[in-house]
């Protein structure tokens, strides 16, 4: 290597920084993915996961979503007849219509027939009114599905609008629980709207073209006469368009869309798919057929042998050509090639000898497509393979085929190894490896039967019809003979992010034996891409791991529910429901090499990242598994592999899952609070995988992505699942505001207090620490399903009443309407017997009997009462006025109660028993906090707070006398609150240049003694771009005393306290909200008039963990302090003084 260190270059990250982890870490629309590393900076919105790109054939530029219907709210008429409802609890969605029906008692009324959708159509008619239409428009809602919960649970029977035979494009829908004979629970996202839509005018092209430039994807004029239109199919009704410089085919087909005060409108439902680059573009287009305005856009994304090939070209109505490759030997008995496209391309494979006659011709009907050619002796010589059409008539497209050889003879019937393996590791590679030399040894050998070498469980499964490398939708179930299969497709993607790119390398074994060694390259050379060659970089390694760990979450998720009536992802659904064709796309290491670090525009992409896009049911789910790499005052990870963290991979998969069970088979997760418990539930499934499975990542089993992240403690999230203190109050309390990484920290939080519920009451007969009943219950045998949930601890129970509760609920889901379907759940599976300590644990978490929201709402109101238990009524005394907050934080966080006479909100509230933590924030008195447990036995408690005066609030005369050239709002630093920040920003980096701020105390000189500090950050202002970044947060400061003409430049300042040097402790890979919220710190007496806060350093310049050169890698810098400029500004939110 002859570059220089010093001549790297330092990047300015700026307010448009934003890391993508979660995708793990896009902070992604709500729609769907990611772990969300969520940023560096205040500007990583939920809606900014998209960077502008230009130049070449395409571009596409951000996007935040569009939808042009007004907000309806429900008449006189609808309100009266939900008014005679008996005990029903009822909110409104924004079509006006009942988003959620539920009891106390978990019956809405008896059924009226033994048929389930005979008995929800009946229960509908029958209160046509509360929605606002007519029993005909009832008798009109098309079933879509009667959807069994698994093991008996009840049926979730969901209907759908359709307008002179085109169905609704999106809601429209609405489920019906019915179990033991009653109507249980009703959600709905049904329209008002009635009417017949118009004749088309547009041409799905046209809609397309269209549809892609609203989301920010161009096509240039000379191209768009290029693109080759495949009509819609019967099957899917889709019509496929190939367009150049896009690897996906992007889909069009027709639907209906009720506007409010327009009627139903004709409306082209088009897919926009970009996989050019590292920015994911996933997104559904709603057009107006006649108009062509776009009505409606959101995004799909939720932000790890001897061969030959592979060969790539396409095959539009011709074969393509013919690729040479070479036996190099006479021992070789079987050649074996594959060839891949999309799931609903047609090949065929054809292999030719050295003389150039054919050898075989492999026709399975669809993608992948493998053929296979087995001799007593294949002589050396210049061989050829090549990739068909099977109908010159067809659009094929793209396509990439790979050769493999092995001197071993195929078996009977030219199907070989009856009994493959592979080698993976089943959570991840030991933790102690990374930043050694080591290699990790703790994978396994697993075998689809058991055999004396397979070191892993057997991995056949009552959830497949065959070896997961089979290929299903053939005739005789033929082996893939690579990592594709009917529940995953799985390749390498350097080059690409959306459909599998670079170079399609994948383990490609003609006996099935897909075990490998794993070398641990990329940490071992300290993220060096000098391994991203052919072959290298353990790259085959990872695609199986990769293979391994899709197909695991399948099968387990199979048995919670998530089948093929379900939507779930196969190629072949065996004639069992639901649309088949998509089985999930997996990419390794994705754009790996097409993607540097850090681009210039300064979003993070081809490295410490996630994702997952869903789209409906019958189009292939894809995910992108990243390298993890450390990035200057971005990210500090170590060189890992996110395909090899099965947390990670577990999260992005259980994406696919809930997009595809909430809101029936098209719609998926579409609100705020539905995308923030999105990725809840992918953290959740994830770990409960792991701890079923009695699985260790390094760590904290409920921290997910321990290892790719190198945080065993909390990971990419604020807090480890079972450290959890948020609840609903809470919400948009991290740095960045609203934000669904960040506030699916709320879900996480609730739904552990709802599963230790549930595995104390049912720990004695069914003990939590049962290893062997937990594997029984989480996979059951070869032969066997699992246990039935009845049979289980309460994890288990848990998790298959999160399942049960996908299908209750719609798109547009909230918090609460999560949580009622968790109740109707429970009423549906175990009879309400669990409706207690179920709703004590959801209002423990603010979710009680009175918390009010909307599914998009970021300041919803908590309720800490239960309808099921005897609350306490819990009366705040404090002199004066001020806030009274539940939980750790203030900043963006909803108050429980108040202490001044002036508002409506009062100083009562009710709490069902329990420890609870509480922040009391008066503008003249600063913040306290308490601890405080209520008793079962209280039925009254009053909570007092002392009488304090701020001596550096605002509100009490202090002011800020001077501050650092370049600061930013220094007023903020005495207002009394942590939602704003001071920014001092100076030309040098913070320790050099030590940026400080005074404040003229209240009252002239008085001795201090305590002081309170924040380092809090907030999302981006006007005034401050920088406002959020963490990487900018203060750390270490010094506190400085003057005490008299403290204005003037003569004025003497004394230093008399200087914090620790981890006063606000940042760890990796990045500080967090819980680290930088308001302390004390106790300080020596001193008489001040005034004090100075000076930063000493800022979370870049004063960490190890974020200095110095942390890779191989000579395109960057990993310093904090010379490879960004987050060095050069700190923030601080609050300077409070206390004395005497």
């Amino acid at each position: 290597m002859t570059e220089t260190r010093s001549s790297r270059t330092r990047v300015s990250l700026g307010a448009a920084l934003s890391i993508a982890l979660g995708a793990f870490v896009l902070a992604t629309p709500v729609s769907g993915a990611a772990l969300s590393a969520a940023d560096d900076t205040a500007s990583n919105t939920a809606n900014k996961a998209d960077a502008a790109r230009s130049g070449g054939l395409l571009g596409h530029e951000a996007d935040a979503g569009l939808d042009v219907r007004d907000r309806v709210l429900p008449t006189s008429a609808q309100e009266s007849a939900a008014d005679a409802l008996d005990a029903v609890d009822i909110r409104w969605n924004a079509h006006g219509t009942p988003t959620s029906l539920i009891t106390s008692d978990g019956v809405l009324a008896p059924a009226d027939s033994s048929n389930p959708v005979t008995a929800a159509r009946g229960f509908l008619r029958d209160k046509a009114a509360v929605f606002g239409l007519s029993p005909a428009q009832i008798d009109d809602l098309e079933l879509v599905s009667d959807q069994l919960l698994a093991d008996g649970g009840g049926h979730a029977v969901l209907f759908r609008q359709t307008y002179d035979g085109l169905a609704a494009a999106t809601e429209g829908l609405v489920t019906v629980g019915v179990a033991d004979g009653d109507i249980t629970y009703v959600s709905s996202s049904l329209s008002k709207v009635s009417g017949t839509p118009a004749k088309p005018t547009l041409s799905p092209k046209q809609a397309w073209l269209k549809a892609a430039a609203s989301a920010g994807l161009s096509v240039a004029d000379d191209e768009v006469g290029k693109i080759v239109t495949d009509a819609a199919s019967k099957l899917t009704s889709w019509t496929k368009l190939a367009v150049p410089g896009l690897a996906t085919d992007q889909l069009v087909r027709l639907r209906a869309l009720p506007v409010p005060g327009e009627g139903v409108r004709p409306v082209f439902q088009s897919t926009v798919v970009d996989s050019a680059a590292a920015t994911l573009l996933g997104e559904t287009v709603l057009v107006d057929a006649v108009t062509g305005k776009v009505l409606l856009r959101q995004s799909n994304v939720n932000h790890e042998n001897d061969l030959e090939g592979p060969f790539t070209g396409t095959a539009l109505g011709a074969c393509g050509p013919r690729h040479s490759f070479e036996v190099t030997d006479d021992k070789t008995r079987t050649l074996a090639a594959v060839a891949v496209g999309l799931p609903v391309d047609d090949f065929t494979v054809k292999l030719f000898d050295p003389s150039g006659e054919l050898l075989v011709e492999g026709d399975l009907l669809t993608s992948p497509e493998a053929a296979t050619y087995s001799a007593e002796k294949i002589e050396a010589g210049t061989y050829s393979v090549q990739v068909c059409p099977f109908d010159d008539s067809l659009v094929a497209g793209s396509y990439a085929v790979t050769v493999a050889s092995s001197d071993t003879a195929a078996e009977t019937g030219d199907l070989p190894g009856s009994n493959p393996r592979w080698s993976y590791f089943p959570g991840t590679p030991d933790a102690d490896s990374t930043g050694g030399d080591a290699v990790p040894a703790n994978d396994v050998v697993a075998c689809w039967t058991k055999e004396s070498e397979c070191t892993g469980p057997e991995l056949k499964s009552l959830a497949n019809a065959g070896p997961w490398d089979t290929l299903l939708n053939t005739a005789v179930g033929v082996p893939s003979l690579t990592t594709i299969g009917n529940n995953a497709n799985t390749h390498e993607g350097w080059l690409s992010p959306l459909a599998a790119g670079g170079l399609e390398q994948a383990p490609i074994s003609p006996v099935r034996d897909y075990s490998g060694k794993f070398t641990d390259a990329w940490n071992n050379s300290q993220c060096s891409p000098a391994n991203l060659v052919p072959g290298g970089n353990d790259v085959n390694y990872v695609v199986g791991n990769l293979f391994t760990s899709h197909n695991r979450m399948h099968d387990w998720s199979y048995f919670l529910g998530f089948t093929e009536e379900n939507y779930n992802l196969q190629t072949d659904n065996l004639g069992r429901g639901g649309r088949g064709l998509d089985a999930e796309i997996g990419n390794a290491q994705a754009a790996a090499i097409d993607s540097q670090v850090i681009e210039q525009t300064g979003l993070l992409t081809g490295r410490n990242n996630a994702n997952q896009l869903t789209l409906m049911d019958g189009v292939p789910g894809i995910t992108n598994q990243y390298l993890f790499q450390p990035a200057a005052g971005a990210f500090y990870a170590p060189c890992t592999d996110g395909s090899l963290d099965f947390g990670i991979v577990g999260h992005e998969y259980t994406h696919a899952i809930s997009n595809r069970m909430i809101g029936g088979p098209d719609d998926g997760i579409t609100s705020e609070q539905g995308g923030a418990m999105g990725e809840s539930w992918g953290d959740l499934a994830a770990a409960e995988h792991m701890f079923a499975h009695d699985i260790y990542n390094g760590g904290s089993p409920w921290a997910v992505g321990a290892y790719a992240t190198g945080n065993t403690e909390v990971a990419i999230r604020d807090f480890a699942i079972d450290k959890n203190p948020l609840n609903f109050s809470d919400y948009g309390f991290d740095t960045t505001g609203p934000e669904v990484h960040a506030d699916g920290e709320i879900w996480n939080g609730t739904m552990w207090s709802v599963r230790k519920a549930l595995v104390d009451k049912y720990d004695a007969a069914f003990p939590y620490a049962d290893k062997a009943l937990q594997l029984r219950c989480s996979d059951g045998t070869t032969t066997a399903s699992p246990l039935a949930a009845d049979k289980c601890p309460g994890n288990r129970r848990w998790i298959q009443l999160v399942f049960d509760s996908f299908l209750l609920q719609q798109g547009a889901t909230s918090m609460l309407d999560a949580r009622d379907a968790f109740l109707a759940a429970d009423q549906m599976r175990f009879g309400g017997a669990n409706r207690q300590v179920i709703a004590d644990a959801f209002a423990q978490r603010g979710m009680g009997q009175y918390a009010t929201t909307t599914a998009d709402d970021h300041e919803p109101v908590p309720s800490f009462a239960s309808p099921e238990s005897r609350s306490t009524k819990v009366t705040f005394n404090a002199p004066g006025s001020g806030k009274v907050y539940v939980g750790r934080f203030e900043a963006r966080a909803t108050p429980i109660a108040d202490t001044s006479a002036a508002t409506a909100l009062g100083s009562v509230a009710h709490f069902v028993p329990g420890t609870y933590e509480f922040v009391y924030v008066s503008k003249t008195g600063g913040a306290q906090r308490k601890t405080v447990t209520i008793s079962p036995a209280e039925t009254t408690k009053t909570i007092s707070f002392a009488a304090t005066s701020n001596l550096a609030a605002a509100s009490n005369g202090a002011e800020v006398i001077g501050s650092t050239e370049g600061s930013r709002n220094p007023g903020a630093l005495i207002d009394g609150t942590e939602g704003t920040n001071w920014g001092g920003v100076t030309e040098g980096n913070v320790d050099e240049t030590t940026p400080s701020i005074a404040v003229d105390l209240a009252g002239g000189s008085r001795t201090v003694k305590t002081v309170g500090v924040s380092a809090y950050l907030s999302p981006a202002t006007d005034t401050d771009a920088d406002s959020g970044s963490r990487f900018t947060a203060l750390r270490k400061f010094a506190l400085e005393a003057c005490v008299s003409a403290c204005d003037t430049a003569g004025a003497t300042w004394k230093r008399f306290y200087t914090s620790p040097d981890d006063a606000f402790p940042g760890k990796r890979p990045r500080p967090v909200a819980p680290n930088l919220n308001l302390r004390t710190f106790d300080v020596p007496d001193t008489t001040a008039a005034a004090v100075r806060l000076v930063a000493l350093e800022n979370q870049c310049t004063g960490y190890d963990g974020y200095a110095g050169e942390q890779d191989a890698d000579p395109t960057t810098t990993t310093d904090c302090k010379t490879g960004s400029d987050r060095g050069t500004i700190v923030h601080a939110a609050e300077l409070q003084v206390f004395g005497q």
